[in-house]
């Protein structure tokens, strides 16, 4: 390398590319480094380098400051690039700042004012989840906390609720509550006892579907299809049939109730096979029991009342009629009256539309 500086043409080090003046010259006025060997040349240092020793070689007796002057235009040029530059770069700042910082903020807004307006723990959960930095971060959480001590104790008022609406609001307030299975349990208990309550084929039927559909977990499913293939009427009805068959169920209960001795004989066959949880025998010594048994009291014990209006009967080959009608019990006990729903009985009675035998299926135990 040359021991001349090519813009001044004084001595400098061989390995230098400009004596130490120029290169603290070029270094101020462009604000570059000046590389100090071969090996390091950047753009900028070559091409002012080279315009140099051209421009000094044309004109030998130019001053040296000339030469900086020649290299204005290039400045301006590349400040105006750099202004365009950092322009270009706040722009894309501002564009980010929006995006990231003013639409999520509108975002997180949104979704916490849906959250307000459920007032669930799903919904603090899902804001907690898609905002974890969120402004109402801490406010959810509190909110969700108190949720969860309302839902216990709400839970613990409902244990013994009759009140299905009340149940039916917990379920809609609380859908993921650890609560959940014993509140569907409660009302499918209760749904069982108003479906007993009505203990007609149409209320068993809609049981079933509410238990088939998920509405109900269907604990009585099995109890509800098998009466209501009891109470279904699915035998053709013939209407005298029918008129002497509820004839004969309605007097029977009248007169058991009123323990009439007379009056329950007329309704019986002259040899009963079973009569409720007895063996069979001859109806006077059954009427004559129930007559012992009721003088005991002061007063008789249960009064049957028979839904007439749902029997359901299908006539057998040897003109024998299988009947099955719902029947309540009323009684005193401790100085009140109580009526229990849920009864079937069930009957044969012979072509004269006698009682032959007499059992009842009795409402499920568990039913609360």
């Amino acid at each position: 390398m040359a021991q001349f500086c090519p813009l001044c043409g004084r001595s400098k080090p061989e390995e230098a590319l400009f004596c130490n003046d120029c290169k603290d010259k070029i270094e101020k006025e462009y604000e570059v480094d000046v590389p100090k060997g071969e090996g390091g040349v950047d753009a900028v240092g070559q091409e002012l380098t080279e315009k140099s020793v051209e421009v000094k070689k044309e004109n030998p007796d130019l001053p040296t400051d000339i030469l900086s002057k020649d290299t204005e235009p290039r400045k301006n040029k590349s400040r105006l690039l750099l202004g365009l530059l950092l322009l270009g770069i706040l722009l894309i700042a501002g564009f980010f700042y929006y995006g990231e910082t003013v639409r999520k903020g509108n975002l997180d807004r949104l979704q916490w004012d849906a959250a307000v307006k459920e007032n669930t723990v799903s919904g603090y959960l899902d804001y907690m989840q898609a905002f974890p930095k969120g402004k109402y971060y801490l406010l959810a959480e509190e909110n969700l906390v108190k949720l969860k001590g309302n839902e216990a104790e709400t839970w613990r008022t409902l244990q013994s609720s009759d009140n299905r609406a009340e149940l039916q609001d917990f379920l809609t307030q609380y859908p993921e509550s650890p609560y959940t299975p014993l509140v569907k349990k409660r009302l499918d208990s209760l749904a069982w006892v108003a479906t007993l309550n009505d203990n007609t084929a149409e209320s068993y039927s809609d049981y079933m579907v509410a238990s088939q559909s998920g509405e109900l977990p269907g604990d009585y499913f099995g109890n509800a299809q098998e009466r209501y293939e009891m109470l279904f009427q699915s035998y053709p009805v013939t209407k005298s049939d029918l008129d002497s068959i509820r004839l004969t169920v309605d007097g029977f209960f009248t007169a058991l109730s009123a323990l009439k001795a007379n009056e329950i004989t007329k309704y019986m066959a002259p040899v009963v096979f079973r009569f409720f949880n007895s063996g069979g025998g001859q109806r006077e010594k059954i009427v004559g029991d129930l007559i012992i048994s009721g003088a005991r009291t002061q007063a008789p014990t249960v009064q049957f009342l028979p839904n007439t209006a749902a029997v359901a009967y299908e006539k057998t080959d040897i003109e024998h009629y299988k009947v099955n009608v719902p029947v309540q019990k009323s009684y005193v006990d401790g100085g009140q009256q109580k009526t229990v729903s849920g009864y079937i009985v069930q009957m044969e009675l012979d072509r004269n539309f006698r009682i032959l035998t007499l059992t009842e299926r009795k409402p499920a135990a568990d039913a609360v």
